[in-house]
């Protein structure tokens, strides 16, 4: 059963109809938005199967998050049990927080619109919805056993059957509104089934006995084999030997370092639609020195020092904000001043640092002009995604009129 199916079996009319009971505001279309939530949340997960190293952050957060679920296995349960509906859609907005980092502001915004539903209405849908969908599949991934690659085979599966089954209205928003378009852009191709590897026992038993009838076990025959079967074993010490030596460089098994990571395609980040385009190597100025042996050293600036006290002071909480005003634009452009690409590239290293660090860029302009604040807001993005920065965690968006600089919000930390 897919998880579409298996969302169908939860929402229906009479949960739906207890939904609608728990708020005085106005409803909108409740079942219209647990839908659109369920259908943008799954398009995200399909996303970020494109990358190996966001699946394989995704599989972990998702495993942990179905650990500490508070989701009964009787839905029924979510609205007899005195506050469960709201801390289950707590959990699941804080799901949302931290498993679609960039989703969040425009996601609620989008179906806010879409379903005609007030803000109290919209958050409890989708942090109920959010729950749901983690509760199905973490369920779907503890009983079948899977690994990071079966979870994407599994998912992958779901990319047709969204197209198929989201309505036309919701895409029209959903696709813009969370920059979405390879969804459509994407070319389907049927997913290929993870090969099960069969163990080493099972591999050897066989060639023995094959290799037994064909040549009666005389000593020399024996030899011969004995020799391979020792060559082989050696060549899979010296094959560890070497992932191990790049797994203690890199903290992978990949063989590239943590600044060479390939990131995901920033052609799909910016948010709201905002082509890229004209977005080209020039448009970030990058101050690099054409003698490579020499060492450009990043300044430390007031804003950033009390920026990383803030990180690492783990009594705080997180969702505080700060004014960069260090990073500058160059006048009514997107262009970054070459004095700011030392400081965004500081803010990266912290970022490297503290793997749990998510962000929010904010960028302004005068006139409050949305195209270009998003332009602005992604140029910073631009240039933390090049030193290595996942781009999960990295939330960009326009805070209308303003000062020629960035405010950046810490998400999580």
């Amino acid at each position: 059963m897919n998880l579409f199916e298996s969302f169908e079996d939860i929402i229906n009319e009479d949960f739906i109809t207890k939904l609608k009971s728990i708020s005085t505001d106005n409803l909108g279309y409740v079942e219209v938005a647990v839908k659109g939530v369920f259908y943008t949340l799954v398009a995200g997960l399909i996303r970020r199967t494109n990358s190996d190293m966001s699946a394989g952050m995704l599989f972990n957060q998702i495993k942990e998050k179905y650990n500490k679920s508070s989701v009964p296995e009787d839905k029924s349960l979510l609205f007899s049990q005195k506050g469960l509906i709201e801390k289950v859609a707590e959990d699941g907005s804080k799901i949302i927080s931290q498993i679609f980092p960039a989703y969040k502001s425009p996601l609620l915004s989008m179906i806010g619109s879409y379903a005609n539903t007030s803000k109290n209405v919209t958050v409890i849908t989708s942090g109920l919805t959010s729950s749901l969908l983690i509760d199905l599949l973490g369920k779907r991934i503890n009983s079948e056993n899977m690994n990071k690659d079966d979870m994407i085979y599994y998912l992958k599966q779901h990319h047709e059957l969204l197209l198929q089954q989201a309505p036309e209205s919701l895409m029209e928003k959903m696709i813009p509104a969370l920059g979405l378009q390879e969804l459509i852009n994407t070319k389907i191709v049927a997913p290929k089934k993870p090969e099960v590897k069969a163990s080493e026992e099972e591999t050897v038993a066989p060639t023995i006995g094959s290799f037994s009838e064909g040549y009666n076990h005389d000593s020399s025959s024996e030899t011969f084999f004995n020799k391979k079967v020792l060559l082989g074993l050696l060549a899979l010490v010296l094959l560890g030997g070497i992932l191990y030596y790049f797994w203690v460089k890199s903290g992978d098994f990949g063989f590239f370092s943590k600044e060479e990571t390939p990131v995901e395609s920033i052609d799909e980040e910016l948010m709201f639609a905002d082509s890229l385009d004209r977005v080209s190597e020039d448009s970030v100025k990058i101050n690099e020195s054409a003698d490579s042996s020499k060492t450009v050293q990043t300044p430390i600036t007031s804003e950033f020092v009390v920026l990383k006290q803030y990180v690492n002071d783990k009594t705080k909480g997180q969702g505080s904000e700060f004014d960069f005003k260090s990073i500058q634009y160059l006048d009514k452009s997107f262009d970054l001043s070459n004095e700011s690409i030392p400081v965004i590239d500081s803010i990266a290293s912290l970022m490297n640092a503290n793997e749990s660090l998510q962000i929010k860029i904010t960028a302004f302009s005068e006139g409050g002009d949305p195209k270009l604040n998003n332009k602005r807001a992604f140029a910073v993005k631009k240039v933390l995604l090049r030193k290595g920065v996942n781009t999960i965690r990295i939330d960009t968006g326009s805070g209308g009129n303003g000062g020629n600089y960035p405010r950046i919000k810490v998400v999580t930390k």
